[in-house]
């Protein structure tokens, strides 16, 4: 029984798998892939250089992926998005065959049953169709074989083959070779070196085996080689990677697969990669379990990967499966007794809590699978529910806008923002050519900065400049996934660029030259004139939606100034699902800047109740209740946000300020030496606060406030007249004087 369960959970695993590959398309690079296989295809070739970008148009370009991207593209032409679905099934299913053949023991079925399944819910946050599937397969493969099949005449040719393969897939191709480097340092250290216990001899190679080791590091670094540019297509990644230490910080700052996993903050979280972290602690425990019979190739292949995985989330996969690997390899020595302090007598008792155990982890999967069978969301497009299994997600790209873009022939080099570039490409190249993507490494560090200057904050110089230099002639400023930077929009807008398209998904904006004449001509529209264009609330019946469409359309009107139609759209998404808090947000937003207090708190005030733990709503309602002259009411919702965020010093700093409106100068001195300790740097919001109680004419506690300021060693000429003025109006006409001397040499065109 135990052993007919323990295949149960086995095959349940798979079945799983097959479950969670079968998610609809919702990756980005996917489409960049896309059209770089479509260009190799139709051209004969693999360029050297960039033939995708207007902005780095002929750099050189080490482009490592291209097999995965020919083998994505054929397979999309012919058989569509659930062509590419398949494609991920089949090579995780092999990739998890591989690793259930190299651990499985039927007397150790648990033990592998429950550390597959946690290096299945590791690996799901992968499931995205990159590269990457095909970097773990290989992966598997080469400790498949170098772990039970090093001894066979075959092994040096299956490497050899996986690594041309692995170096025209994906660029950690370089992990092949290391891991075999790692392997034959690490028997050269049993070798020489004395080790404790019974190190020198566990998993010792035999002289045969240990020569065979070093033939295939050697045939396998020259199958690097085998690539369209050979030497520095091999060279690449090693030159990539010597380069994150440097400028390329900005890129694991922004993007988020390339952030830590686990920080000191969320080391000990459960919420923050749960099962890598529960594998990390297995696997460990799994080494001091079986200190006397320690292997050091498996501790420094562990400790390797660790560090690897604790670079960048999108690393933790590789550690999952070392961690599986090692966990297991130190198992196979291990008794039930050696675990647990407590040993039952009965055969019987133990075998029974195995099936227990078994059965338990099959009912979890389960259960987890049935939580994954309703996800989906609602098509607007045909009234109905569409599934997340299969086919192309309709949420995560600006899907219509593209269509227009495409259906019009529109051509030119594009502005656009980092996360529509690969899709741009995907859908609309070679007749656009896009701005940026998502080769990071290609555009290099100082190029994103700028990037990130001219999205974030508009910077009108910037992007002067690459109008001019990239001769750019359209726009497309996604709104899927967050709204569009206010400074952004208003910069074409302003400019006179034509809005042709303007929807949910995104604002298309064209310069007015010849090219782009006709377009503009017939699709040319008038912002100020928008009208709502209503759902069919009948045909909707009485089903729960998001209204995102029109919240998205709204924010993107009340950005670029046209806030009566921002009204209109935000009061449209209410009609559609009144329990929603982001349009009574934006209306308590626009008549907040109206000056309508009243109607601000009010909309500010059920958005509040919807989302009860949205520091930034609550912000805002106790912003209204300060306009209305209720500063209690205020310090009370400021009291409600640090509840829910405790460490955010903006609150400490509103929170003063209320006090301070509200002359309860104590509190207000102490909430701000709170705020000071969590920002010492904040020096504006220092000033602001002193200047409303020296309003007052709380002369004293103004004086305090500005030597808090003075510790920033920020604005210091300010604050040293803002001091001098204390002391002059308290009547202490020596200290001001001293004060105001020290502003002088600061500021010294100061005729006060």
């Amino acid at each position: 029984m135990s052993y007919v369960v323990g295949l149960i959970s086995i095959g349940l695993i798979f079945a799983l798998a097959t479950f969670l590959t079968s998610v609809e398309i919702q990756d980005l690079d996917l489409w960049l892939h896309l059209a770089m296989g479509k260009f190799i295809v139709h051209n004969g070739y693999i360029p050297a250089a960039d033939v995708l970008s207007c902005s780095i148009a002929g750099r050189p370009w080490v482009n490592h992926e291209w097999l995965f991207q020919v083998l994505v593209y054929l397979i999309f032409d012919h058989s569509g998005a659930d062509g590419l679905i398949f494609m991920q099934t089949v090579v995780v299913a092999m990739t998890f065959l591989i690793l259930l053949f190299l651990c499985y023991r039927k007397d150790k079925q648990m033990a592998v049953s429950f550390l597959l399944l946690l290096v299945l819910l590791v690996y799901q946050a992968r499931f995205t169709i990159r590269p990457d599937i095909f970097s773990l397969l290989f992966f598997a493969v080469y400790i498949f074989v170098l772990s039970w099949h090093l001894e066979k005449r075959w092994a040096i040719y299956v490497l050899f083959f996986t690594q041309i393969l692995w170096s025209n897939m994906h660029g950690f191709f370089f992990l092949g070779p290391f891991i075999v480097l790692l392997s034959l340092l690490s028997e050269l250290i049993k070798r020489r070196f004395k080790l404790p216990f019974e190190w020198n001899a566990a998993g010792r190679l035999t002289d045969e085996e240990y020569g065979r080791l070093k033939r295939i590091f050697g045939l396998v670094i020259l199958a690097c080689l085998v690539n369209p540019l050979t030497f520095e297509g091999a060279w690449y990644p090693i030159k990539v990677m010597l380069q994150l230490s440097g400028e390329s910080k900005i890129f694991f700052e922004n993007i988020q697969e390339l952030q830590r996993p686990v920080s000191w903050h969320t080391l000990f979280s459960i919420n923050e990669f749960p099962h890598y972290k529960l594998l990390i602690y297995l696997s460990f425990m799994s080494f001091v379990l079986n200190f006397k019979r320690i292997d050091i190739g498996s501790a420094v292949f562990w400790l390797f990967f660790l560090l690897f995985s604790l670079a960048a989330k999108r690393n933790i996969v590789f550690f999952a499966f070392a961690g599986y690997l090692t966990c297991m390899s130190n198992i196979v020595h291990l008794r039930l007794k050696d675990v647990l302090p407590i040993s039952f007598l009965r055969e019987k008792f133990n075998t029974m809590s195995a099936v227990l155990l078994k059965v338990l982890l099959c009912l979890w999967m389960l259960d987890y699978a049935t939580g994954f069978m309703d996800q989906g969301y609602y098509d607007f497009e045909k009234y109905e529910r569409k599934s997340a299994f299969g086919g192309i997600s309709q949420r995560n790209f600006p899907a219509k806008a593209a269509d227009f873009l495409v259906e019009h022939h529109v051509k030119g080099n594009f502005f656009n923002d980092f996360n529509s570039g690969a899709y741009l490409l995907g859908r609309c190249f070679p007749n656009i050519k896009v701005f940026i993507d998502g080769r990071t490494e290609e555009y290099g560090a100082e190029f994103f900065k700028q990037y990130q200057k001219m999205w974030k904050d508009g910077d009108p110089k910037l992007l002067d400049d690459a109008l001019k230099r990239y001769h750019l002639t359209g726009a497309l400023l996604n709104s899927v996934q967050s709204p569009v930077p206010k400074s952004i929009l208003k910069y074409f807008y302003d400019k006179g660029w034509a809005v042709v398209y303007f929807d949910y998904d995104a604002v298309i904006f064209l310069k007015d030259i010849p090219r782009n004449k006709k377009i503009i001509d017939k699709f040319r529209i008038d912002l100020a004139k928008w009208k709502v264009k209503p759902m069919d609330l009948r045909r909707l019946g009485a089903v729960r939606v998001s209204p995102f469409q029109q919240v998205n359309r709204a924010y993107t009107l009340e950005s670029m100034g046209f806030d009566d139609a921002a009204i209109a759209e935000s009061q449209d998404a209410l009609k559609v699902s009144p329990a929603v808090a982001e349009p009574y947000k934006l209306l308590g937003k626009i008549y907040g800047r109206r000056d309508e207090h009243e109607k601000a708190f009010e909309n500010f005030r059920i958005a509040a109740m919807i989302a009860p733990e949205d520091t930034e709503i609550r912000g805002n309602l106790a912003l209204a209740y300060e306009k209305l002259g209720d500063f209690k009411g205020a310090i009370g919702q400021y009291e409600k946000i640090l509840h829910y965020d405790p460490k955010g010093p903006r609150w400490y700093f509103q929170m003063s300020k209320a006090y301070a409106l509200d002359k309860q100068y104590e509190n207000a001195l102490k909430t701000l030496k709170q705020a000071s300790r969590l920002d010492p740097s904040d020096v504006t919001d220092l000033l602001k606060i002193g200047d409303i109680i020296y309003d007052q004419k709380e002369f004293q506690t103004a004086k305090e406030v500005f030597q808090m300021a003075l510790s920033t060693h920020k604005k210091t000429s300010e604050v040293h007249h803002k001091l001098g003025l204390c002391y002059q109006a308290a009547g202490q006409k020596n200290l001001a004087e001293e004060e105001f001397k020290k502003e002088v040499p600061l500021n010294s065109m100061n005729a006060n």
